[in-house]
């Protein structure tokens, strides 16, 4: 089930690179539910095994994978845990973020290569350029693994007194780095599903960032574009459409098999409360696993397809034309629908047992609902991409 990765790394599948931990993430699991975020002994055995380098070039210390490897890493991690999934996740910006950065700088943020770099979008945020340094103010959402971070990315509009300072082709920004003390978390996520990604409000307050740990980008109509200094493929691809395949995609479909493998265990001992068969025997259970698993694999085989047609176009340094950006939207798309219909067709199966804590179906039911609310993979995305099908252009930034 799972592709075979470079056997360079030491290890031949994601499987056998999540192995060490899986049990830990399993165990760790409601205890960072309630704290809601990853516990630090958790995050420590994350980046001890390289979950945490999995993007990092190896010049930095790094797996360095290519991206559909990764992805089956992140998709193997949710099998366990959604929420410890989409944190590792974000280990994305130590590959594409710090191509923007002096090595040094690179050097100071990595670290070891296991760094997490929570980088939500920061439109709260204002950029004065003072002295050669920027001034950070304003407040921002949506930073998952904010508590558990070694630097935090801010991308950040620079402005001119009043006015963003606007460019030949868009708005002139940045992505500074600041240490994770000079920023305030404000405590806000409290919500259905995913609560252990720490998904919180920051604030920043005269924060300096020298000029050296701030990556150049231009926020234009398509998105924001990198000004990278150090190529690397990954950066190749637009920034809208490499952030939209990273998170939701491989985490739904961990959900979603995590899923199906809670549902044949429950299936195999619950009886009917009349004194019936056990649910394993019964024609709706068997016709609805035999479903859901047709919606997983047909949704995995068709968006790790697209994956790799999108990974071959950067690696050959091909265009990376808006046609084939939305053959990799709707792929997120469709996964993302099929691992929720299936998600949900088991939890409604499994009867009351589900809407118990102590349930695994539970805890994928919320967390596959959350993952699905993502501007990303939202239902404004299939107008966007049926724009482009239709030779338009797309009206939205997020393809």
């Amino acid at each position: 089930m799972l592709a075979t990765l470079p056997t360079e790394h030491g290890f031949s599948t994601a499987e056998t690179l999540v192995a060490p931990v899986a049990d830990q993430i399993r165990k760790t699991a409601a205890e960072a539910e309630a704290m809601r975020r990853l516990p630090s002994d958790l995050m420590r055995l994350l980046k001890d095994v390289g979950l945490f380098s999995i993007y990092t070039p190896k010049q930095f210390g790094g797996l360095d994978l290519r991206v559909p490897d990764a992805l089956r890493v992140v998709e193997e991690v949710a099998r366990h845990d959604g929420s410890t999934a989409w944190v590792v996740a974000l280990g994305l910006a130590n590959g594409v973020f710090t191509s923007m950065l002096p090595e040094a700088s690179v050097a100071t943020l990595l670290g070891n290569g296991a760094a997490l770099i929570p980088a939500a979008p920061a439109f709260g945020v204002r950029a004065a350029e003072v002295n050669g340094c920027y001034r950070l103010n304003g407040r921002w959402s949506y930073n998952s693994g904010a508590p558990n971070a070694d630097w935090i990315a801010v991308p950040v509009t620079i402005f001119d007194e009043d006015q963003p300072r606007i460019g030949p082709t868009g708005a002139e920004s940045i992505f500074a780095f600041v240490p994770p003390s000079a920023v305030e978390i404000i405590d806000t996520w409290y919500v259905t599903g995913l609560r252990a990604t720490g998904t919180q409000d920051l604030r920043v307050d005269d924060v300096f960032v020298p000029d050296a740990m701030a990556g150049r980008a231009i926020m234009g109509p398509g998105g924001p574009v990198l000004h990278t200094v150090r190529d690397n493929t990954f950066a190749r691809i637009p920034f809208m459409s490499i952030a939209g395949l990273a998170q939701v995609p491989p985490v739904v479909l961990g959900i979603a098999r995590r899923a199906i493998e809670e549902f044949k265990l429950l299936a195999q001992t619950k009886q009917s409360a009349f004194g019936g068969p056990r649910l394993a025997e019964q024609v709706q259970a068997q016709t609805g696993l035999a479903r859901a698993e047709a919606l997983l694999r047909a949704a995995r085989t068709y968006w790790y397809h697209e994956v790799e047609t999108l990974w071959d176009a950067a690696v050959q340094n091909s265009p990376i034309s808006l046609e084939l950006r939305a053959s990799q939207r709707i792929a997120n798309l469709l996964v993302t629908e099929h691992c929720v219909t299936a998600v949900d067709l088991l939890y409604r199966l499994a009867g009351s047992t589900a809407i118990f804590q102590s349930s695994a179906l539970e805890r994928c039911f919320r967390d596959v609902h959350t993952a699905a609310q993502h501007l990303q993979v939202q239902e404004a995305r299939w107008e966007t991409t049926g724009r482009v099908l239709m030779g338009l252009a797309p009206g939205s930034p997020v393809l």
